[in-house]
């Protein structure tokens, strides 16, 4: 029990540190919260350089490291573009280098990752309307702006390759097919889903708004749900795009 125990809080500890990260730039200590990142990816990188620790516990912090990259660039490419659909892109197109450097090194199969097509005659109708649904609660929490100027085809295609392919891949990549899966090997497949829920939720901090990490945090663990039920990456991705085109693009034109 006791190592069991042992193993937990090296899972533990590195997450809390980027709970604490993101808490403090929630509070609008942006400098000091990714201070509390950079010396949190340090210390994992050490363990990782110099701990003999079990390897699903070192696969955990690999896909934790993701995490920490995701929000350092994530800060970063604000400063060098201002065209903010440029900015997901070239932020989460980023992400996919150590994504797939992280899938190499542990060796993760095509079908643990998730990608395949079955049942995608079910899975897709059915996440295009989640989605939906999930867009309308998360429109009337965060009122965001529109990332196009109106409905033509040609934007919402262009909207729709940033928020499926690099948004919505890149995310869904990390926290479900990446994090999720190795940290259910440690802690259980009930207690990871939470887990991962929770700090797909955290890191949403940067909105600003209370509201929006909670439902960051049930839509993680729902998705979550879903993919350990399905092992089905086409249909999280489509939840996720489908959700991300209507609030950053179909929604806040509509409703204006």
């Amino acid at each position: 029990m006791g190592e069991r125990y042992k193993m937990k809080k090296e899972i533990y500890l590195p997450a809390l540190g980027i709970v604490a990260g993101e808490i403090l730039m929630f509070l609008g200590q942006i400098y000091i919260g990714l201070l509390i990142d950079l010396i949190n990816l340090l210390a994992i990188t050490l363990i990782l350089i110099f701990s003999d620790m079990q390897s699903d516990i070192k696969k955990v912090l690999q896909s934790l490291i993701l995490l920490l990259l995701m929000r350092a660039i994530n800060l970063a490419m604000p400063q060098l573009f201002a065209d903010t659909m440029l900015w997901y892109l070239l932020t989460y197109g980023v992400m996919f280098i150590p994504i797939y450097i992280i899938i190499k090194n542990q060796q993760i199969s095509l079908n643990e990752l998730g990608i395949n097509s079955k049942n995608l005659h079910i899975y897709l109708p059915a996440a295009l309307l989640i989605g939906f649904v999930i867009s309308v609660f998360e429109f009337l929490i965060t009122d965001p702006a529109a990332l196009i100027g109106n409905l033509q085809p040609i934007n919402i295609a262009i909207l729709a390759v940033v928020m499926f392919v690099f948004v919505g891949g890149a995310e869904e990549l990390i926290f479900r097919s990446i994090f999720q899966t190795r940290v259910e090997k440690v802690i259980g497949p009930s207690h990871g889903i939470i887990f991962s829920g929770i700090l797909f939720g955290i890191m949403h901090s940067v909105y600003g708004l209370i509201l929006e990490i909670l439902f960051a945090i049930f839509f993680g663990i729902l998705v979550g749900y879903i993919f350990q039920k399905t092992k089905s990456f086409p249909f999280v991705l489509t939840i996720h795009g489908t959700a991300n085109v209507f609030l950053f693009g179909i929604l806040p034109i509509l409703l204006r």
